[in-house]
């Protein structure tokens, strides 16, 4: 297992890594607030698309990709997902491997990541992979220092160095992915099937980790739901409607305008939902948006969050708040913000402007609307250009436009369009919520949907497609 582990750093050694900054000074006395205002000084990590902070509230785990030459793409080049770790405390950064979709356990004592080809699910302790496991739905949970996974019919435990069975799927709720997602209550009692049918509609079970049990769920066709950090309560999503659905609290419900355009949040305690629109991010990290709780709508900001993307992360404590600005129309860069007591001295990225114009004088206008990687390129019938990034990031506006389409098609699943000058249009495809609708003006890096599983997946990501006047292009040119 040393050994797996030892090629695992090898191998993310020979991609070119982020240069080293000066350690950030000591964190000063913090107020009560999540007020992320003051950027702290970090290492230049480049193309984070994933971020998971450790139980310990400094150390930051990092998927970020990097372009490496490759004779399979029409590029001759691709992007690869490389592992790494930070404490924004010492700028320390160090690789952990070669792979995706990296989380901590309770205690912070183990981390697990699916491997370079997904094919395992690698468990780290220290310098060490101490299990190599073989999951067949991705998504897994921590609980404690116990890792609940799902392996055909079963659902299994591991703990300490051994596997156990914790229960059976009934046949008819065995889930098969892509065609079921499943996802974990942040306490581990229960999960969620969502089942994606051909036809566009959307069937959901609930059930019980102890017993294996599931019943229908009525999310009322909702295209979105996400389970909260913490606990078992379940956020419901619908294109004017959302609901927190807590155990404890019952249901809270907002509906209007402002549902079906704002951008949520889940605060540091794990279970309060902040609800709150974002600047366009061009570049990021130029403005500061004010986030409330879904039951004080009208109340001062409980939140205030730079304008950045990505995965947009709290630490458990709310003193670090993590997410990526750009750096050119296809690079972003990982930031950090240290959350104060109240939003005072919030000030734009002193290099935002020379940003912008670099992104505005580069070689083409249009920027990536995602964080993501590129997965796959235009190539045969493969229309688009494929973005993967964690279910539920951001999609933004890659241009200036008007919205022309929000709606479900066959293979695409939901879709939303822009009209661009210049008779250019591009769609991103496979999306769960949308953010806009038909008719609405929107400009480059705006929110306008979620990443989601809709159509034909083979995973949470999105089809960026351009069209000049009615011919397929590549958006990578434009």
């Amino acid at each position: 297992m040393r050994a797996l582990f030892a090629a695992a750093l090898i191998v993310s050694a020979a991609f070119p890594s982020p240069a080293r900054a000066a350690p950030p000074p000591e964190d000063p006395e913090l107020a009560e607030g999540l007020h992320c205002v003051q950027p702290v000084q970090i290492p230049l990590v480049e193309n984070v698309m994933e971020a998971q902070w450790s139980p310990d509230g400094h150390t930051l785990g990092l998927v970020w990709f990097s372009r490496v030459p490759s004779t399979r793409t029409p590029t001759g080049w691709e992007e690869v997902e490389i592992i790494d770790s930070l404490d924004v405390k010492t700028g320390r950064l160090w690789p952990i491997g070669v792979g995706d979709e990296l989380d901590w356990s309770g205690t912070g004592k183990y981390a697990s990541y699916w491997g370079p080809n997904a094919d395992e699910l690698r468990v780290v302790h220290d310098d060490h992979v101490v299990a190599r496991l073989a999951p067949t739905i991705p998504r897994v949970r921590w609980v404690g220092d116990g890792l609940l996974f799902i392996e055909k019919n079963l659902l299994k435990e591991w703990r300490d160095g051994a596997v156990h069975t914790v229960g059976l799927f009934a046949q008819n709720f065995v889930p098969r992915y892509p065609r079921d997602d499943v996802y974990f209550s942040g306490d581990g009692t229960q999960l969620t099937i969502t089942r994606y049918s051909r036809d566009g509609t959307i069937e959901r079970f609930l059930g019980n980790t102890t017993t294996v049990d599931f019943e229908p769920l009525d999310t009322n066709d909702a295209p979105y739901i996400e389970w909260a950090p913490a606990g078992h309560t379940l956020l419901v999503r619908a294109t004017d409607r959302i609901e927190v659905r807590d155990p404890d609290a019952g249901t809270r419900v907002m509906t209007g305008a402002f549902a079906a355009t704002a951008v949520h949040e889940w605060a540091p305690d794990g279970r309060t939902l902040l609800l709150g629109k974002v600047s366009p991010t061009m570049p990021g990290g130029n403005a500061f948006d004010g986030f409330r709780p879904i039951d004080a709508p009208s109340t001062p900001a409980l939140a205030t969050l730079p304008n950045i993307l990505g995965a947009r992360t709290f630490t458990y404590d709310g003193k670090y708040f993590a997410g990526v600005s750009r750096t050119s129309a296809h690079t972003t860069r990982l930031e950090v913000y240290r959350c104060i007591g109240a939003p005072t001295g919030a000030q734009p990225a002193p290099d935002a402007a020379e940003r912008v114009t670099k992104i505005n004088e580069g070689p083409g206008r249009f920027v990536r609307p995602t964080a993501g990687e590129i997965s796959q390129f235009i190539r045969g019938t493969h229309t688009g250009i494929d973005l993967a990034t964690p279910y539920g990031s951001l999609i933004t506006a890659d241009d200036d436009g008007v919205i022309t389409f929000v709606e479900w098609v066959p293979t695409g699943g939901n879709r939303v369009c822009i009209q661009h000058r210049g008779a250019l249009e591009t769609c991103m495809y496979h999306t769960s919520l949308p953010l806009v609708r038909s008719g609405d003006r929107v400009v480059r890096g705006q929110p306008i949907a979620l990443i989601g599983m809709t159509g034909v997946v083979t995973g949470p990501h999105t089809h960026w497609e351009m069209k000049l006047a009615g011919r397929i292009v590549d958006p990578l040119t434009f």
